[in-house]
């Protein structure tokens, strides 16, 4: 997978999720929408094992249950809002929480988009690594080039390697030495990682084949500090708003700049 040929690439978190409701496909189409191809989710197990679009391990935030997805069976889950009631209100009270199959439907009539899919550690931890990757990837068999399998479990993206190319990207936990060599033996495709946990201001990224993704950007100078530092990818759950001001920053530096 070659770099995404933009000035600025962005990833929309769990999709346009400042706007729509997260990791729904209300959210990832809004985004797509708005010019945003690679596209962030995360994916959680029900009871009966199917993938579903979902950040945590239960209900209670994006629509006030306090129950575990993977104690409810999807068809239990069909009868459950996700409009993230704190945030908004009433105003998606009927977004249902989608499966990951109807996620992927939408792939054909968007060749362009890039899915970055996130194993949650808390449907591995429930099912264990080789029932979670049996459930996943049948499923996108069909959309190899459009799809990257990220994780903060390292044996869980190894499993994924050993039996699929795929590509793959491992969410960093810490920001070490031994993640480092982690990182070298595994040759992920990209390396994904929280801002607060860079290395300080003039140490370099480690140095690969693989893309460097970091997130949470809160405006155009963080995200263009980060491309500075080296990041090729910046994630933000306000993405359209964050490619809007990075394009009238880089305008203004071009004003700015004396001819000749």
């Amino acid at each position: 997978m070659s770099k995404p040929p933009v000035r600025f690439p962005l990833m929309a978190h769990r999709g346009y999720a400042s706007v729509h409701p997260e990791n729904t496909l209300e959210a990832l189409c809004a985004a797509g929408e708005a010019g945003i191809t690679l596209l962030e989710f995360d994916v959680q197990l029900t009871r009966d094992h199917i993938p579903v679009l979902l950040h945590d391990a239960g209900l209670k935030r994006t629509a006030g249950i306090d129950r575990l997805v993977c104690h409810i069976t999807l068809a239990e889950l069909q009868a459950v809002g996700v409009g993230f009631p704190a945030q908004f209100g009433d105003s998606y009270q009927d977004v249902r929480l989608p499966t990951l199959e109807q996620a992927l439907e939408l792939l054909p009539a968007h060749p362009d988009w890039v899915y970055f899919i996130e194993l949650k550690h808390e449907s591995i931890e429930a099912f264990g690594i080789e029932l979670v990757v049996d459930q996943l990837l049948p499923l996108i068999y069909e959309h190899l080039d459009q799809c990257v399998i990220i994780s903060f479990d390292y044996k869980c993206l190894l499993e994924v390697c050993r039996r699929s190319d795929v590509h793959v990207g491992w969410v960093l936990k810490q920001y070490d030495e031994v993640s480092q060599q982690q990182a070298e033996a595994l040759d992920p495709d990209f390396l994904l990682v929280n801002c607060l946990r860079l290395p300080e201001l003039g140490t370099p990224l480690w140095q690969g084949a693989w893309q460097w993704v970091s997130y949470e950007a809160i405006d155009a100078g963080h995200a263009r500090a980060l491309y500075a530092r080296g990041v090729d990818i910046v994630s933000s759950m306000a993405a359209p708003e964050l490619k809007r001001e990075l394009a009238q920053s880089y305008t203004a530096d071009a004003r700015d700049t004396p001819l000749g």
